[in-house]
């Protein structure tokens, strides 16, 4: 993406007692890029479903990469493929906080390169002409996905969510009209949360140690690569081998691997005429989706939001 500062906001007392401040940028996005496709994604998504709206700007909540304090994150769109007005708030540095910005709604890399893989697969060429601009939203940072992946097993999707936005609205801080989840250090000062057992308490404190330890930093994570960033996350009590893969693939802004996902891969196969037994040998599902690439991340996105 190409960036244009358009200057800083007034300054503003977050409940945390530190000053916050707003920067605005306009990002030019590189290839197809749709805001109201975003915001489609968004209140789809449970993890994030609670920032969804039909209108009006697009607004965020985050932990930020750099100071672990709320960013709330604003953006507006004119047209589809137009440039993209993003204002950050928070405590700590606007440019980390305009890349994180990005990351959260693809606009940290090029999609200038899909036209190609419309070409060398027109099947899935097809998917990306009915979903024009089309990006993945990914979690608000990698601690926010950790803590996700600690809630949201076995209670269900709607049940965390409802969680996750109740744990924002008591114990979060409203920034630019939105809670953002509580900080790692005010997780760490909850002794029990209500409809939530005490073993996953634990498990959320394990998250938030984590991340004030710096273990669920991004730039780290990005740096050990897919296995090592994987191994790392394991690490962290009560995430496991498959969501260690969702919080590499889903809060890092991974671009072209494609995921050991059965949904997804599924959804290629039969994109193909294949029946989905046919991918379970990793060799033939690498040949399928080697004309996908740079971007079989984002395409496997686009089946799975197609085929949900």
């Amino acid at each position: 993406m190409t960036l244009t500062p358009c200057g800083s906001g007034a300054s503003l007392l977050s409940s945390s007692g530190r000053n916050a401040t707003s920067s605005t940028h306009l990002v030019r996005p590189d290839g197809p890029f749709s805001l109201g496709a975003s915001r489609s994604s968004v209140m789809r998504w449970a993890p994030v479903a609670r920032y969804g709206h039909d209108d009006g700007p697009l607004v965020l909540g985050a932990i930020a990469d750099d100071d672990l304090a709320p960013l709330a994150i604003t953006a507006t769109q004119e047209r589809p493929d137009g440039p993209v007005t993003v204002t950050t708030t928070g405590t700590g540095s606007p440019e980390r906080a305009l890349a994180q910005a990005g990351r959260i709604l693809s606009l940290d890399h090029s999609g200038a390169g899909l036209s190609d893989v419309a070409e060398r697969d027109p099947a899935v060429g097809t998917v990306l002409a009915a979903h024009p601009g089309r990006r993945p939203v990914l979690f608000p940072s990698v601690y926010e996905a950790a803590a996700w992946a600690v809630i949201s097993p076995r209670i269900g999707k709607a049940r965390a969510a409802t969680l996750t936005r109740r744990l924002a609205a008591e114990h979060g801080t409203r920034l630019a009209g939105v809670d953002c989840f509580p900080t790692p250090t005010t997780l760490l000062g909850l002794e029990g949360i209500p409809g939530l057992a005490d073993e996953k308490v634990r498990r959320l404190h394990g998250v938030a140690r984590a991340a004030l330890d710096g273990d669920l930093d991004v730039d780290r994570l990005r740096a050990l690569g897919p296995v090592g960033a994987r191994a790392a996350l394991r690490r962290v009590r009560g995430i496991g081998e498959f969501w260690s893969s969702g919080v590499w693939l889903r809060a890092c802004g991974v671009v072209d691997e494609w995921p050991d996902e059965p949904l997804a891969t599924a959804a290629l196969a039969r994109l193909h005429g294949r029946d989905p037994a046919d991918y379970a040998d990793p060799a033939v599902l690498a040949a399928a989706t080697a004309p996908l690439a740079p971007y079989r991340m984002w395409i496997a996105f686009l089946l799975r939001i197609t085929n949900a």
